[in-house]
């Protein structure tokens, strides 16, 4: 199944191999990655999230979908989302996102996420989804509580990244 979501402003769509140097435009800046616990990447670390995107859409079963954000105005790679199913409930995953930060506060990973949110629900059948987020990081905080998620946890001292030790709220919704 090649996935292609339409919002307003927004495609939602599979990484495609070009697509590696518009991702590794946003995917090498320390400073948007600050609460992350990947990056910044090389060129070698981009190309293979690439790869590994490509791959994972032939799985079977399908347990991650890896997909770009484009700007339909620019037609422009301008971040990426995704979602991986829980292996433990079938009706259950999580999902994340990332903006090039030349988008920001502009309500698109808002729109990215409601539009992920709806294909999980109807087309795959998922039930509940959560989503982390570090307790720093006040943007994602707000995207995941304008998407209908709610705070349901916080995991102390969750893991070491970056020189810190991070704090973790772990969000949920059902759809």
């Amino acid at each position: 199944m090649e996935i292609w979501i339409e919002t307003e402003r927004l495609i939602l769509r599979e990484y495609v191999a070009a697509d590696w140097k518009a991702v590794h435009e946003y995917a090498s800046q320390e400073k948007i990655l600050v609460y992350e616990n990947w990056g910044p990447n090389t060129e070698a670390d981009t190309s293979k999230f690439i790869e590994e995107a490509l791959k994972l859409k032939e799985a079977v079963p399908r347990m991650s979908f890896e997909l770009a954000i484009i700007l339909k105005e620019e037609n422009r790679l301008i971040g990426g989302c995704g979602f991986r199913f829980d292996l433990m409930e079938a009706h259950k995953g999580n999902l994340g996102y990332i903006i090039n930060p030349l988008y920001w506060r502009t309500g698109y990973a808002k729109e990215a996420t409601n539009a992920l949110i709806q294909f999980v629900a109807s087309e795959l059948g998922v039930k509940t989804i959560d989503a982390t987020c570090d307790v720093l990081n006040l943007a994602s905080q707000a995207v995941l509580k304008h998407c209908g998620f709610f705070r349901i946890k916080l995991i102390k001292k969750h893991f070491e990244m970056k020189g810190r030790v991070r704090d973790t709220f772990v969000y949920e919704r059902n759809t």
